[in-house]
């Protein structure tokens, strides 16, 4: 069994870099000779060389392209690998122990369509002390997750070049569906593989809230690509599902506290604006599903608004999306 790690580089420092290649390089209970990293350079400013991986017990081949952006980098290594499985890599992360590719191994050996192991957020306290902040079953990013190259080959699943952000959670939903609608195969670890790195430089990290905000629109445009790819795909419990779970986040999102403070009010006007032609696209799509099918639905994602900081609904559901404007 081959494993290819695809790594998309953008004038990151090799001094950044480098973690994510020595804790491959220390790797134990694995075969060398089975693993490749694909790196691809998103354009050729101040790209990472061959030189740089001399040495490593692991074969490293360097594509660089014309700037493109994170999805296209990473279709550009999906396009090169010839491995049985694939997982996507970010450039400063790394794997959190000498052991997580030899149970990434050991899992190929039973067979998967998609591996989603947990991973673990490194992150800072108030006072100052770093912390790991664990992920479990989490489709919102790449990390921690292995793939069977031609499941996702044989059902044209790749990453749209247009989205260079929120292009995740799109990719993994859409495999993550693709996989339920022909009962595929999914394999879980729950021992922490990978460990998504800080980066003071990261407005991800840094205000994690006001970034989803900001870049609504990004996410916005996320879910109707996903939305519309699992209609015209014809999964149609998949999109309605999909439908009334970004109707639903989106409303919650909307009542947090945090999104009507003053310095804010622009962003939410815009964020606002975004959903809205969601919900102009896909509101008959909702309107048809029954109270109980959304109330099911509204139990997860309240409870997600809940955690990320909503106290309480400003407005109903009913009342919302009004405003947005359908009843």
């Amino acid at each position: 069994m081959k494993l290819d790690i695809i790594v998309p580089h953008y004038r990151e420092p090799w001094s950044v870099c480098r973690y994510l290649f020595d804790t491959i390089a220390v790797q134990r209970g694995v075969l060398f000779e089975n693993i490749r990293v694909i790196l691809v350079n998103d354009g050729p400013e101040e790209a990472l060389t061959d030189d740089l991986f001399e040495g490593y017990p692991f074969a490293v081949e360097v594509f660089t392209k014309t700037h493109g952006g994170v999805s296209a980098a990473r279709n550009a290594g999906l396009d090169a690998s010839d491995a049985d499985y694939v997982m996507f890599c970010d450039c400063d992360d790394g794997f959190l122990n000498n052991y997580a590719l030899h149970l990434v191994f050991s899992a190929m050996q039973e067979g998967f369509d998609l591996c989603m192991a947990n991973f673990v957020e490194e992150t800072w306290d108030r006072d100052g002390n770093p912390k790991l902040i664990n992920h479990s079953e989490d489709l919102t990013f790449m990390h921690g997750k292995v793939y069977r190259r031609e499941f996702l080959t044989e059902n044209g699943i790749r990453f749209d070049p247009d989205m260079t952000v929120h292009e995740d959670g799109y990719f993994n939903m859409l495999a993550y569906s693709v996989l339920q609608s022909m009962d595929g195969k999914m394999k879980k670890i729950a021992t922490p593989l990978y460990v998504w790195c800080w980066n003071n430089q990261s407005v991800v990290r840094t205000d994690r809230e006001d970034f989803v905000l900001k870049t609504y629109s990004d996410v916005m445009k996320a879910r109707v690509g996903l939305c519309r790819d699992l209609k015209e795909r014809g999964l149609e419990e998949f999109y309605k599902a999909s439908v009334c779970m970004t109707v639903l986040n989106s409303y919650y999102d909307f009542q947090k506290t945090r999104y009507h403070l003053p310095k804010n009010q622009k962003y939410l006007r815009e964020a606002e604006k975004a959903f809205r032609g969601f919900w102009l696209e896909f509101w008959k799509t909702f309107n048809g599903m029954t109270n109980a099918s959304i109330a099911e639905v509204a139990v997860t994602a309240r409870e997600k608004a809940v955690k990320n900081g909503m106290l309480m609904e400003q407005e109903t559901l009913k009342d919302f999306l009004k405003r947005m404007g359908k009843a």
